[in-house]
């Protein structure tokens, strides 16, 4: 992102200045502002009054509390994980099909029970109406969405109140809400090793080590624990964990090691994390050593890389950055979809707002499937088999799914569970370029089309 930095500041500084000289007191700005929001007040109010919201707010609640009393793989942070995972995404599901059924039946329903003839005895702009038609419905959703962020904080919050089926795993250790919080529910940035050749993964063989060098600075760890993330496997691949590792975790300046195991078992091609406590961060180099099994008959070597991973965001302001892309979700189907309803049929506009929400889910895993196969089709193309046919139509297929809005962008609302870093900058983007640039484009077309029927003349 940090090449689009400029030309972000610049928009949304653009987007400000607009923004303040359409609500200047005194000019017609602040009046259309006013008529906007009387509009929204409306539809607000009306949507409250429909039974579809609770319906939609009882159905959204029933999976976080289900995986809440089920008990996942038996531990807090499986269950934590399951938690969240199935609120956000209930709250994404749920919150979308509100939107598309309110601002779908509101302004239809409207026009053929001839209540949208009122408006045209009021100095009201046809897009202004509908402006504030799609923000009563919006703020129907983030009414929706807070309801389910804060029911899956309390829920999370709660998990530790249960015991445990099974014995959690050592190397994650979850047990209190203070292990829960570090090792499930904070996500983290990755500082690679210090290395001139780049070398990120490294083969040990049986009885001989290796060792990455990190630089420590307090100040981007905040006092707070850093992991050291570990991803390993070896030659004996049907193996499920490693025995007999040796890690190692010192300052280069001393002696005495933060961590130290002879002999350790740990997973085999799952990542796991080791912290060293933030009392004992301070500036200087620290040597993370693995020594492979020693030799023995079949002996495995070890193949694996570590990463410092230094604490970003807490498990309130990942919940705060998921209902942050849940609610442009909605603001993106809440606008599209009621400039349309004026045009469209109350079913053309479900259709519509749920091809848009599958294809908005979809297109992000398209794109990746397209590129995948754009480079084998180039691969096929220089061993002289022909592939020039396909690869155009992949970048034609490209073009056409760049169109639609994106709603897996910036990671989508149950990244962090996975352990995804999601930046401010890239939320900033992803704000800009699909609620209003990608917004506007679909929008558009249907409010000129509304401002040419005749409704109420």
């Amino acid at each position: 992102m940090d090449h689009h930095t400029s030309a972000i500041v610049l928009l949304w500084s653009v987007i400000a200045i607009v923004l303040g000289f359409l609500l200047w007191p005194g000019g017609k700005g602040r009046r259309l502002a006013r008529q906007i929001f009387a509009v929204a007040v409306l539809g607000f109010r009306e949507g409250l009054r429909l039974k579809i919201l609770w319906t939609v707010v009882v159905l959204g609640l029933i999976p976080g509390i289900l995986a809440y009393l089920s008990d996942a793989d038996g531990t807090h942070a499986g269950r934590a994980r399951l938690v969240l995972n199935y609120t956000l995404a209930s709250g994404e599901f749920f919150g979308a099909v509100l939107i598309v059924l309110l601002s779908a039946l509101s302004v239809a329903r409207e026009i053929e029970s001839r209540i949208m003839h009122t408006f045209g005895t009021k100095p009201v702009p046809r897009w202004a109406i509908l402006t504030g038609k799609a923000l009563g419905f919006w703020a129907l959703d983030l009414l929706f969405l807070g309801i389910i962020c804060l029911t899956s904080l309390l829920l999370v919050r709660a998990v530790p109140m249960r015991p445990e089926s099974r014995s959690q795993d050592k190397l994650v250790q979850s047990g209190t809400w203070e292990d829960l919080s570090r090792n499930v529910l904070t996500t983290r940035t990755f500082q690679d090793a210090d290395s001139e050749s780049g070398m990120k993964y490294k083969m040990i063989k049986p009885d001989s080590s290796y060792t990455w060098l990190f630089t420590m600075d307090p100040e981007r760890s905040k006092g707070e624990d850093v992991a050291l993330r570990f991803g390993l496997s070896s030659t004996q691949t049907f193996a499920s964990h490693i025995e007999d590792l040796g890690i190692r975790v010192a300052y280069t300046d001393t002696p005495e090691p933060l961590i130290h195991f002879d002999k350790k078992t740990v997973p085999q091609d799952r990542p796991f994390d080791l912290f060293i406590a933030g009392k004992d961060i301070r500036a200087g180099t620290i040597a993370v050593s693995l020594r492979a099994p020693k030799k023995y008959a079949y002996s495995p070597s070890v193949v694996g890389a570590v990463r410092a991973a230094l604490p970003a965001d807490g498990v309130l302001i990942n919940v705060f950055k998921a209902f942050l892309l849940m609610a442009l979700q909605g603001w993106i189907l809440a606008f599209i979809t009621t400039c349309w309803s004026g045009v469209l049929s109350f079913p053309v506009t479900v259709a519509m707002g749920i091809i848009l929400l599958l294809g908005g889910e979809m297109s992000r895993h398209a794109l990746e499937l397209l590129q995948v196969g754009a480079a084998h089709a180039r691969d096929m193309a220089a061993a002289g088999t022909g592939a020039g046919m396909s690869e155009e139509i992949t970048a034609q297929l490209r073009i056409l799914l760049s169109l639609l809005p994106d709603f897996r962008a910036g990671g989508g609302p149950t990244a962090f569970v996975e352990g995804t870093y999601v930046s401010g900058w890239a939320l900033a983007h992803t704000v800009f370029s699909m609620g209003i640039f990608r917004t506007l484009g679909w929008a558009i077309p249907g409010v000129m089309l509304f401002n040419r029927r005749e409704v109420g003349r």
